[in-house]
């Protein structure tokens, strides 16, 4: 654990990622359940979801530049990256869209299915077929940014970076206004205006924690709060600065309390289960309770459901083809580790 002294785990990370996705779950099902059927007394639970996937952004930020440290190249870092995320993509989109014809004969989207593959079908102006979908475009991005960054070695001195990405995020935000999702330009997304407060936060954190801080690093921590309330008001003020202290409080082991099987277990599969709950939820959500059943029939057990799937496509393909995949890796690129590390795995 990063907590302690010569640690290399920071699993406070890892019962984050578990929080998050959730969190992320319950906003769905419940928000949901308020919008279409009846009123949960539950305050805003849509804005919890939100702000949950804003935790895995600050999450990102530490995991990926500490995945530079043992990367002797861009070949190597979009290795780590493929093999981290698209296997359990590509296994819950076919999954999900084969359940959802089975299950409720909703015909998959032939051309949608095939470009939803790639993951980049915002950039390629197709709709997510799953809206959580949204944020793996966000961090397609951010890779993209760190993959040229690390060409040029400028990863190394990225608050200079960091401070050019804020402020033009900041003049994105004052000249545009924060749209919606759906209302995005291609220049917005590509540079993730409306996001990079809390990369950059995530980015702060691990040199701050590798480094140590300096009047620099501090400059550029403060100008992503300002960039985060210049986006998104007040609110977005207090997010980042939630954000900022649970994962500073996670990799200085502080949340260390927090660790036991339950809450790792959640973490190993919240990628799963992040990309798994919402459409299947949905559906089963709006059966039931077209049938007349109340809530807590309805949403318990869809979130047993979601959970245990989750579980299945962690255990049948997220494990072993993170496992095979990093082996050959292991073998092509032999990894560099530079001085100490966050984690030994990688699950950004």
């Amino acid at each position: 654990m990063l907590g302690s002294a010569g640690s290399d785990r920071a699993l406070g990370l890892d019962v984050l990622r578990g929080v998050a996705a959730v969190a992320v779950m319950f906003s769905h099902y419940i928000n949901w359940w308020d919008r279409y059927v009846a009123d949960i007394p539950v305050i805003a639970p849509g804005l919890y979801g939100y702000h949950a996937v804003q935790l895995f952004f600050v999450i990102s930020g530490v995991v990926i530049f500490n995945t530079l440290q043992k990367c002797q190249s861009v070949r190597h870092f979009a290795f780590l990256r493929f093999s981290r995320l698209y296997p359990t993509y590509w296994a819950t989109l076919l999954g999900v869209a084969l359940l959802t014809w089975l299950l409720f004969g909703q015909a998959p989207w032939p051309g949608g299915l095939i470009v939803n593959t790639t993951m980049f079908q915002e950039f390629l102006g197709y709709p997510n077929l799953d809206n959580v979908y949204w944020s793996l475009t966000i961090e397609l991005a951010f890779y993209v940014h760190v993959a040229w960054l690390f060409a040029l070695g400028w990863h190394t001195r990225v608050y200079r970076v960091c401070a050019c990405w804020l402020i033009l995020a900041c003049i994105w935000a004052i000249a545009v206004g924060k749209p919606n999702d759906e209302e995005r330009d291609l220049f917005a997304l590509l540079f993730v205006f409306d996001q990079a407060a809390f990369f950059v936060i995530g980015i702060m954190i691990f040199t701050i924690r590798e480094n140590g801080i300096d009047v620099f690093k501090a400059a550029t921590l403060g100008a992503a709060f300002i960039t985060a309330f210049i986006v998104e008001g007040l609110s977005g003020l207090l997010v980042a600065v939630t954000l900022a202290a649970l994962v500073l409080a996670a990799i200085y082991g502080k949340l260390n309390f927090l660790v036991n099987r339950v809450t790792l277990w959640f973490g190993n599969i919240s990628f799963a289960l992040y990309l798994v709950h919402r459409n299947l939820g949905y559906l089963w959500l709006e059966k039931l309770s077209a049938a007349g059943y109340g809530p807590v029939i309805s949403i318990v057990p869809m979130i047993v459901m979601a959970t245990l799937l989750a579980w299945l496509v962690h255990e049948a393909v997220e494990k072993p083809s993170l496992t095979a995949l990093r082996r050959i890796g292991d073998q092509r690129f032999k990894p560099v580790m530079r001085k100490s590390q966050v984690g030994q795995t990688d699950n950004g």
